[in-house]
């Protein structure tokens, strides 16, 4: 479902007990997770206000023991409450025992209560996100922007993946479809395949990722950035392959999504999944060395095919 979709669904007082927010970084996730609860508990947008309801909580922080004292805040009845709303943001940032404190909540929810969510859904265990409505942020019908890329002189094959990739986010699509980006993929899916199943690449992939910066050759931070966000999709693909779906984003890589479903298990596409998004935060939130988590990045995929 669009956001715009869910939002008017809230206006009229009908919603899912637990709702996902996804959408790419910057997308406003966390504020339209708000806003939703402004409307479910106050019936205003007015987002200022939720600080004064006594119903209404934001997880503070990713311990276990904060996410079970939320829940059973969220589940506490008591005489004429009335709503309540707990937002969880960011939530592939917890543990997958942490998430599992959820699974009761979301597998018996409480009456009149609701629960938020915002991240990655490629992070979070596929029992969460089975038991949660998605809401894509930023998101449009596919179909549309495949129409409007072809009109701009887009290829119908290649208009057709960029909108895949993008999940219906429009910026997203008009540059996966560009020159650039489609030649960096074609290098990549390569590296990324003898990474799961040859000998660690690590001479080809720092020679993929390699940019001109501060005057000297290193790897690339926008580049490893791009390069782990076509692993996770991918891996995000085969995932769903394994559990019985066919979502594929990928229409470019179906022989090496088969082939990854078909060779790891789901508890070792899973632990992939956690390990690049691990590295990824070291890129982005704590400003790692490039070529270091580009290193880190390849081993632990070894490891993982080791096992």
């Amino acid at each position: 479902m669009q956001l715009l979709q869910w939002l008017s669904c809230l206006k009229a007082g009908n919603t899912p007990h637990a709702v996902f927010l996804v959408g790419p970084a910057g997308s406003g996730k966390k504020e339209y997770a708000r806003q939703a609860a402004a409307l479910y508990l106050l019936g205003t947008e007015d987002t200022e206000r939720l600080a004064e309801c006594p119903f209404f909580q934001e997880q503070p922080d990713y311990a276990i023991k904060t996410v079970r004292a939320c829940c059973e805040e969220l589940n506490r009845q008591v005489f004429a409450r009335g709503r309540r709303c707990l937002v969880i943001p960011d939530a592939h940032k917890l543990t997958p025992q942490t998430q599992n404190t959820l699974l009761k909540t979301l597998e018996e929810p409480p009456e009149d209560a609701l629960l938020i969510l915002t991240g990655n859904e490629q992070a979070v265990l596929p029992t969460i996100r089975s038991r949660c409505m998605l809401v894509r942020v930023g998101a449009e019908d596919r179909a549309k922007i495949v129409a409007r890329l072809t009109d701009r002189g887009i290829a119908p094959d290649r208009a057709r993946l960029a909108a895949a990739l993008a999940d219906g986010v429009p910026s997203l699509a008009e540059r996966y479809a560009g020159e650039e980006y489609m030649a960096f993929r074609a290098q990549a899916l390569p590296v990324i395949e003898e990474s799961l199943f040859g000998v660690t690449p690590f001479t080809r992939a720092a020679e993929l990722l390699e940019r001109r910066e501060e005057g000297k050759k290193r790897v690339g931070k926008d580049a490893l950035a791009d390069f782990m966000d076509i692993l996770l999709s991918l891996l995000r693909d085969a995932l769903l392959l394994k559990l019985g779906a066919d979502d594929c984003r990928n229409l470019d890589a179906r022989p090496l999504q088969n082939r990854v479903a078909g060779h790891f298990t789901t508890a070792e596409i899973q632990c992939m999944i956690a390990e690049t998004l691990q590295k990824r935060r070291v890129l982005t939130e704590f400003g790692g060395a490039a070529g270091v988590v580009l290193d880190a990045l390849l081993v632990s995929l070894k490891n993982q095919e080791k096992k």
